[in-house]
């Protein structure tokens, strides 16, 4: 094999290697709570179902990239003062693009205001963040824990499946 081929081959190698190793990361959401399972709260759901997106334009390339945060943010801050937080969300992602287009997130949810939150089913405590101005600390303190023996947690094992 002569020195040009040999360079060739280093250099594919490389490329390869650039292409295999090549990674990335983007934070899309942070949250205070989240599920994808239905919960009853006892909360007043009579105000209209709002929606926020957050998008970019694409012409060849994006010219940004969508955030998640910004799209939730601007459903809760579209139903007006006093609404903090969404509940029976939907999130959606779309990108309508081939050389020219948009992409983002689409957000819609029934906002409502946690400090009006009577409870939770059968008198549950609720978690609140700290920026409702009590400490996670003293709150965790308030939340009833439940220990269950070996057998209740068998009993219960069984009953799931």
């Amino acid at each position: 094999m002569g020195k040009t081929n040999k360079i060739v081959l280093v250099w594919l190698i490389g490329a390869f290697l650039l292409l295999v190793l090549n990674g990335c990361t983007q934070r899309i959401i942070d949250f205070t709570v989240i599920s994808s399972k239905n919960v009853t709260m006892n909360v007043d759901k009579t105000a209209q179902r709002v929606q926020g997106k957050d998008e970019v334009v694409v012409f060849v390339i994006p010219f940004g990239v969508p955030n998640l945060k910004e799209a939730v943010d601007r459903a809760i801050e579209s139903a007006g003062p006093g609404y903090d937080a969404l509940i029976d969300g939907v999130v959606s992602y779309y990108q309508y693009a081939f050389i020219v287009g948009v992409m983002g997130y689409k957000v819609e949810g029934t906002p409502i205001k946690t400090n009006q939150i009577k409870g939770i089913s059968a008198g549950k405590k609720i978690l609140y963040h700290s920026l409702s101005g009590v400490s996670n600390e003293e709150t965790l303190k308030s939340i009833p824990i439940n220990v269950l023996s070996e057998e209740e947690s068998r009993q219960i094992a069984k009953a799931d499946i």
